[in-house]
């Protein structure tokens, strides 16, 4: 017979599931955004910008979402840097390998999650 999992235990999966895929999917659509083109990718550069001013206002207006605006703000500043023609190859490739890193995680804390949900019914 199947242990049952503490709530708080798949609360936590299931919202690092859903932030890992989310997060994933979120860095390879701007690392796709940031390559538009060849060379200098301006659709890049300004979602960049904005995503960085956005992190950055997040961040400094409450205490309570610092983390996630500084995690908003460091992805404008990645798209930023990657939608350069010198080092945008090397950003880009670090977003993408991220992108799929957090895929990954997330993937695998919704099937703990879900697993869960089956052992509690």
């Amino acid at each position: 017979m199947r242990e049952i999992v503490p709530r708080e235990t798949l609360v936590r999966q299931g919202m690092r599931g859903f932030g890992g895929v989310g997060g994933g999917v979120g860095l390879l659509i701007l690392q796709s955004l940031a390559r538009i083109g060849s060379g200098l990718s301006l659709p890049g550069l300004i979602v960049g910008a904005g995503l960085t001013v956005l992190g950055l206002g997040v961040a400094a207006k409450d205490p309570t979402d610092r983390d996630a605006g500084l995690v908003t703000a460091a992805a404008g500043i990645m798209t930023g840097v990657a939608s350069l023609p010198i080092v945008g190859g090397l950003a880009s490739g670090l977003m993408w390998i991220s992108g799929v890193g957090l895929l990954a995680i997330g993937g695998y804390n919704l099937y703990r999650f879900f697993k869960g949900i089956k052992a509690r019914s």
